[in-house]
């Protein structure tokens, strides 16, 4: 029997972004022969790519692998590809949808946590040899429970759905920033963003990116804001930086939290980094150690069913 080879992209020297090799180990007792073949490699074939395993794949990639029929990716977005064209010529798509939900929400939780309690605050005032209560006091007017507190989720998939429910079994007052109209909470759609996030406490950005999207959270919609903590672990590109900087700057934003930027990684002279009320995270909200074993088990799963050819049972089809 022919092997199989997976064309991958995990080639940096991170964890998250390097395949182990007990992964690749636990397929070695498949019947078909699977090699696991690091797309950088100078020598590869692109027409014998049948299957790509990755994060990084472009529209003109696809466009060059001629007889590729699966794509299966590390990450849940899939903005950046062109969906039409992937489905026209017949390949599936799979994302990794589920294996960073719990991680995006207790992320978001940890944001809002510690804007509510002035852990940020408490921390400035330790870099600063300042950590007293008497120094803190003048804080004190800004530690608030989150209870009654407004919030907008700003895109409404999975992540946004369970956050709802956690944020209203908080006693949050939920509304919710979507395409269409939702009846489980106060909705609005996305050409009504001016009128959704006056009087919020806390927005959350978990908007996918596309053209409705791109720089949707500009000058206009901040300028709409009073004393709110903007949270962004959607894409980067919805956000125009220098428009949320000024809100921060006139006191619009009373803080923001930041896991995704306009451009990545951030250069050490970004002024983002020159705001102690800005939390940045270097796009990890959906980590955790468990990455590798739950997208084996995805990856497993669905490999044995196109290998069957069951492609109707493969999980988180997208074509």
């Amino acid at each position: 029997m022919k092997s199989l080879n997976i064309y991958h992209d995990f080639n940096l020297d991170l964890k998250l972004y390097s395949i182990p090799k007990k992964f690749i180990d636990s397929f070695q007792e498949n019947k078909r022969k699977i090699n696991f073949i690091n797309i950088d490699d100078k020598t590869i074939n692109k027409q014998d790519i049948e299957v790509f395993f990755g994060n990084r794949i472009k529209d003109d990639d696809i466009k060059s692998y001629k007889n590729i029929k699966w794509i299966h990716l590390g990450c849940v977005g899939y903005d950046a590809l062109s969906i039409d064209y992937i489905s026209r010529n017949n390949i599936i798509l799979t994302n990794s949808k589920g294996l960073m939900t719990n991680s995006m929400i207790e992320q978001i939780l940890n944001y809002i946590t510690t804007f509510s309690r002035g852990t940020h605050r408490i921390n400035n005032l330790r870099q600063s040899g300042k950590l007293t209560r008497q120094n803190f006091d003048f804080y004190y007017d800004y530690i608030e429970n989150i209870n009654t507190k407004k919030v907008l989720i700003c895109g409404y998939g999975e992540v946004g759905k369970r956050l709802s429910e956690i944020l209203n079994y908080l006693d949050m007052e939920v509304s919710l920033l979507s395409r269409t109209d939702k009846k489980d909470f106060k909705s609005f759609t996305l050409n009504n963003i001016d009128k959704a996030v006056e009087n919020i406490d806390f927005i959350i950005n978990l908007l996918p990116l596309s053209n409705e999207t791109e720089n949707i959270f500009n000058s206009q919609v901040f300028s709409k804001m009073t004393n709110a903590y903007f949270i962004n672990v959607g894409r980067g590109k919805t956000v125009v930086e220098k428009d949320l900087i000024k809100a921060i700057e006139i006191g619009n934003l009373l803080g923001a939290a930041l896991d995704v930027f306009e451009d990545e990684p951030l250069e050490l002279d970004n002024p983002l980094f020159n705001y102690k009320n800005i939390i940045l995270t270097p796009h990890i909200a959906g980590l955790d150690s468990n990455y590798w074993t739950n997208q084996l088990d995805l990856f497993s799963h669905n490999l044995n069913k196109y290998l069957a050819s069951n492609l109707s049972e493969m999980k988180n089809k997208i074509t």
